[in-house]
């Protein structure tokens, strides 16, 4: 909760008797009714910081924001810090997220360790990790008995880690670290195969960097090969330890210091440099989850292992998670979405009704899961309403409007359909939006469009049938 900090005055006998009983209202949480004695004082001297500062704390704490910002702008001019808490508190609890953010820098500056406020700027962020980060990091050190500080700062980390591997990808996409970074992803999710192909490719491009036999050592025991794994396991220790005469990013990632490694690699516009950078914010990420479910039970605990679950596609164990999430914070909207959404994955269409009809309101994304529970059950003319109407909340929920073009096939309206498919066409990685539209379009007698449309439709099936055929051929577990 926020402090409650009343600006005193010095001032006539009957001036200071009306600042008094509104300071005492304050004191026993009576908001609405202090705001009009602040107001009274305001008309009485306008202008004054202190009164404007005082009324916009009384309406902000009474719930009237929009009402309370004007005066806090006022009063944040004097340059008082608790202005700028209230307002950017104002800011937020309208829907102003980028406006917050400067008043609650200016007050963060003035008091450092207020944990409250850096909350704040990390609601305000947006979960854009650049601006969150910082204070994250702060607040793993102020308040460390925080779950949900672990939580998003882990997060943090992961973003920060795939937008160091993606420009990676960019700027060096056949690089020896490069193809290590994509074998480590396809291990960590058991995909052997995939991950012992793309090590042997970052071997053949680097095979001086260390790990890299250990790695396929592992594969080959994982596969029931100990004796191919020996091999591996020679290379590796024929290669020795780094040389960390000069400390380098892989010498600090060696001993453990991650924080370390991204000093040292941050100025390295290398593959390496990139390599060593998703690493140690990957290591940094793994830290802040190890602390998460280290603490108490909590629902931010949770809901990471419903995430990891999910990724693992363990459907029944990730809506599982979700449910004990949810125990611990009933009615909580993401939490509830995300149930829903993994009811839907398991085919528990009941009890993903029954989480929808108790909803107090349909937001974009819940009128989505209904239409997608109704159309999952060829209740096509049923989903429709719902898809029409998530789609109009939010026109960029592109799985909402290819559901609906969809459902709009399936109950013969296929001119209707077309804008909805065409739209949700950046999804289609399998070609069954491409399938859809032809579809549409040959329904609406629409001949070209139709042919161009299947075309496109066979081109992406051909070609991931292809990938598919090379990545079965190519990826084979072979000897040393």
């Amino acid at each position: 909760m926020l402090p409650l900090l009343l600006v005193l005055l010095a001032q006539s006998p009957g001036v200071e008797q009306k600042a008094a009983q509104a300071r005492a209202l304050m004191e026993q949480g009576r908001f609405a009714e202090a705001a009009p004695l602040w107001g009274d004082l305001v008309k009485a001297m306008p202008g004054n910081p202190g009164l404007l500062l005082n009324l916009g704390m009384a309406l902000h704490l009474a719930g009237e924001d929009a009402k309370a910002i004007p005066l806090l702008e006022q009063a944040a001019k004097g340059g008082a810090p608790p202005a700028f808490l209230f307002l950017g508190a104002s800011y937020l609890r309208t829907g102003q997220p980028t406006k917050a953010m400067a008043p609650l820098k200016r007050f963060v500056a003035a008091d450092p360790r207020h944990v409250e406020a850096r909350l704040m700027l990390v609601d305000a962020a947006q979960g854009q990790a650049t601006e969150a980060l910082p204070h994250l990091e702060v607040l793993s050190r102020l308040d460390a008995a925080r779950p949900a500080v672990w939580y998003q700062l882990g997060r943090a980390y992961e973003e920060f880690a795939f937008a160091e591997f993606a420009q990676l990808g960019k700027q060096f996409p056949e690089s020896g670290p490069w193809f290590a970074l994509l074998a480590d992803s396809r291990s960590k999710t058991s995909q052997n195969r995939a991950a012992f192909f793309f090590y042997r490719k970052a071997l053949a491009k680097s095979p001086g960097m260390r790990g890299l036999h250990a790695a396929v050592a592992e594969i080959y025991r994982r596969a029931g090969e100990p004796s191919w794994a020996l091999s591996e396991d020679a290379a590796e220790v024929k290669l020795g330890e780094p040389v960390c005469k000069v400390m380098t990013a892989e010498c600090a990632f060696a001993a453990g210091k991650l924080s370390q490694t991204l000093a040292l690699a941050r100025p390295l516009r290398t593959a390496e440099g990139a390599y060593w950078r998703v690493r140690a914010y990957d290591g940094l990420a793994r830290e802040a989850f190890g602390r998460l479910n280290a603490l108490p039970e909590s629902p931010e605990g949770y809901r990471f292992q419903a995430e990891t679950l999910r990724e693992q596609q363990k459907y029944a164990e990730s809506v599982a998670a979700w449910r004990e999430a949810l125990r611990l914070a009933p009615g909580h909207p993401d939490y509830t979405r995300e149930l829903i959404s993994g009811l839907l994955q398991t085919r528990d269409y009941a009890e993903a009704q029954k989480l929808l009809d108790a909803a107090p309101e349909k937001s974009p994304d819940l009128n989505f899961l209904q239409g997608d529970l109704l159309l999952n059950q060829q209740l096509a003319d049923q989903a429709i309403p719902f898809l029409e109407k998530a789609a109009k909340q939010d026109p960029n929920l592109l799985a909402a409007r290819a559901a609906l073009a969809r459902a709009l096939l399936q109950a013969g309206q296929p001119a209707a359909a077309l804008p909805h498919a065409t739209a949700a066409l950046s999804l289609d990685t399998d070609g069954s939006l491409h399938f859809q539209l032809a579809r549409a379009y040959q329904a609406a007698g629409q001949a070209e469009p139709a042919r161009a449309a299947m075309a496109k439709y066979q081109e992406i099936k051909a070609r991931n049938t292809e990938q598919e055929r090379l990545a079965e051929e190519q990826a084979r577990i072979t000897p040393p």
